[in-house]
């Protein structure tokens, strides 16, 4: 290469080009490029000016590159002048500006550096890139919501269309105003008197833990007891009135995202001792407020939307239920202690009557506190039956049996995901705009709702206490927003991913336990990038629910059967096929393979058991690998069912 090129050669060329670099960049950004002022102090005539102008303007070049032209015309008319030619001839030989400029911004372009290129071209792509963000923009906020569909009237024309006569709620809503049993009360009745406390957490029965409290329900044995029977005397009228809505079919409450829509009756029952200032003050505030969510400021057309979408509706009520259950399981000790076994019997009738009742919601949450509810009624029996079997008599053992058969958690079960699946659909059209065809995108006020529904979603271990990430963050999201228009679904594609989510969903929810459940579920809701989908978790924690009570329903029944058997003939039953038809109307099954259900008697007592995921039979044994035998597919030994310390 040296031979071609010689070093010093080289060396000469590179320091030019950088001369020629920095003379441009001088002619660019100093005085010197002013090419209108070189023109002016040329001492050219007027007309010869004036054409050079022309010329310099009409190319649309670069400023230096204008200033280069500029010169090299302003020296060809100068030298043309020097050689005896009139500016006139050389205005006439020059020709038309139009076809000079032309040629002249061809020739720069060609020559022009190629940073200059790639800064030029950087600019209008980037320039395109702003106008086109902009845009953008402006059409992603453009779209707004328009919520067409009143879900919350849907829901009610479920929850309230059967016969006034088979709803308990006009019975149960005089004592709930009465008492200010209701979480929306402002002072709330105690219950307290029914509480004894443990001195330590790991205590057999305790059933609420803090790091101070480890409570349990009161025993006639106990310090307090007669302070306990004082309080159960003093409630006698809201019990008596229990008992008798119990026995009614549907609970029947109205459930409205707006206070405003309830009656004034049940307004005083679900919200007692708020008065019409505070009423109206709670009545406005939002849910944000009500959640008490700490998330960057939320704009008040997003804070209207979610407000009164069906996420807004309240149940204070429900949970009441689970207390009422743990005064009748109170009132079941004191009933005993006095010798009123139809009372006590009359008690577990009540707790699963209100466990029926609570269970025929629509709401999943709602059939969960049923669940546990009716689980309250079975562990009374089985305290009845383990403490009190000499005090009761065939009467009471065949009247208890009745009444746990008369459960049927299947049909308390709401398997069609009815409400779930309007939420849901509720929430797409607040954040979907609607084009009149069912279709639509998602809107910017959409993903501010889409953040507060993250909000309201519980918090993994591993994000407890995490800073919230920056792509997270309101200003993240504002700018990114239009990035949803690419890769967001449709509204269309939203609702009918929902539909064949919640299709499967409700296969899975009637499945036995012993079935496996369909993992293309998951699938679908790994496929929901908006993350609106997390009902599925939900849905398998109501069906793992639903059949851990009919497994401990078909063992009390069981139980039940084994008791009266052995009361009538003396002796202990050997087999499950002495017990059917007479003492049982149907075979118990086991929940885990489907196969009747297990018994052994030992020490003088039952023992009824699931064999367990790994199908042997160990006598009703369990390893104690694990407190969810029936969840854990690797855990070994059975799953006993009675008796049991079930909380």
């Amino acid at each position: 290469m040296n031979d071609v090129f010689p070093t010093d050669e080289c060396d000469d060329r590179d320091r030019f080009l950088r001369i020629e670099l920095l003379k441009r960049l001088r002619l660019q950004f100093s005085a010197a490029g002013n090419w209108k002022k070189s023109l002016l102090e040329s001492g050219l005539p007027e007309n010869v000016t004036n054409t050079i102008r022309d010329v310099v303007q009409q190319t649309g070049l670069l400023r230096f590159e204008k200033s280069e032209i500029a010169t090299e015309l302003i020296h060809h008319f100068q030298d043309g002048h020097e050689r005896g030619h009139s500016f006139d001839e050389l205005i006439r030989d020059f020709g038309k500006a139009d076809v000079s400029a032309s040629l002249f911004r061809s020739s720069k372009l060609r020559s022009r550096p190629m940073s200059v290129k790639a800064f030029r071209g950087s600019m209008v792509v980037l320039g395109g890139s702003i106008v086109t963000y902009l845009l953008l923009q402006v059409f992603f906020h453009w779209a707004k919501p328009n919520p067409s569909v009143d879900y919350s009237a849907k829901l009610n024309e479920i929850v309230t269309s059967m016969p006034i006569e088979q709803q308990a709620w006009p019975l149960y809503r005089d004592v709930w105003a009465e008492y200010h049993i209701s979480d929306g009360s402002m002072n709330r009745f105690s219950f307290d008197p029914l509480w004894f406390q443990e001195s330590h957490r790991d205590a057999p029965e305790v059933e609420w833990f803090s790091e101070t409290k480890f409570l349990r329900l009161i025993r006639p044995e106990d310090e307090g007891w007669d302070d306990a029977v004082v309080f159960l005397d003093s409630i006698e009228e809201l019990m008596d009135t229990f008992r008798k809505a119990s026995k009614r079919p549907y609970l029947g409450t109205p459930l409205y995202s707006k206070r405003n829509d309830y009656s004034d009756a049940d307004l005083a029952a679900i919200y007692p001792g708020v008065g019409p200032e505070q009423l109206a003050v709670i009545s406005k505030e939002s849910l944000i407020e009500k959640f008490g969510l700490e998330i960057e400021p939320v704009s008040a057309e997003a804070d209207d939307l979610i407000s009164n979408s069906f996420m807004s509706i309240s149940l204070p009520h429900i949970q009441t239920f689970r207390e009422i259950a743990r005064v009748f399981h109170a009132d079941t000790r004191l009933a005993m202690d006095q010798g009123d076994h139809d009372r006590a019997i009359g008690n577990v009738e009540a707790i699963f009557g209100m466990g029926r009742q609570v269970g025929n919601s629509p709401l999943l949450v709602c059939n969960l506190v049923g669940y546990a509810v009716s689980g309250r009624g079975m562990r009374v029996i089985e305290e009845l039956v383990q403490e009190h079997l000499e005090d009761l008599s065939m009467e009471d053992l065949k009247a208890l049996q009745d009444i746990t058969a008369a459960i049927d958690f299947i049909a308390t079960l709401d398997a069609d995901l009815a409400f779930e699946r309007m939420s849901t659909k509720d929430v797409i059209q607040r954040i979907y705009s609607d084009d009149g065809t069912g279709d639509g995108r998602l809107t910017a006020v959409g993903v501010e709702l889409l953040r507060v529904l993250e909000q309201l979603r519980p918090m993994t271990a591993d994000e407890i206490g995490k800073e919230q990430p920056w792509y997270k963050k309101a200003a993240v999201r504002k700018l990114t927003g239009p990035v949803n228009l690419f890769t967001a679904p449709s509204r269309k594609e939203m609702e009918s991913l929902v539909d064949t989510t919640y299709d499967s969903l409700s296969d899975q929810l009637k499945a036995p336990m012993w079935e496996e459940t369909d993992a293309d579920v998951d699938d679908l809701v790994e496929g929901d990038s908006l993350g609106l989908l997390n009902i599925g978790v939900w849905a398998e924690q109501v069906r793992l629910a639903r059949e851990r009570k009919i497994a401990r329903q078909d063992a009390v029944l069981l139980a039940l059967a084994i008791h009266r058997y052995k009361r009538a003939n003396g002796i202990w039953p050997t087999k499950l096929e002495e017990l059917t038809d007479k003492w049982m109307d149907r075979t118990p099954i086991d929940r885990l393979s489907g196969k009747p259900l297990s018994f052994v008697i030992t020490d003088d007592a039952p023992v009824i058991y699931s064999l367990g995921h790994d199908g042997n039979d160990d006598g009703g044994k369990t390893s104690n690998q694990t407190d969810v035998p029936w969840l854990d597919r690797d855990s070994v030994g059975d799953w006993v069912l009675w008796p049991t310390n079930e909380k």
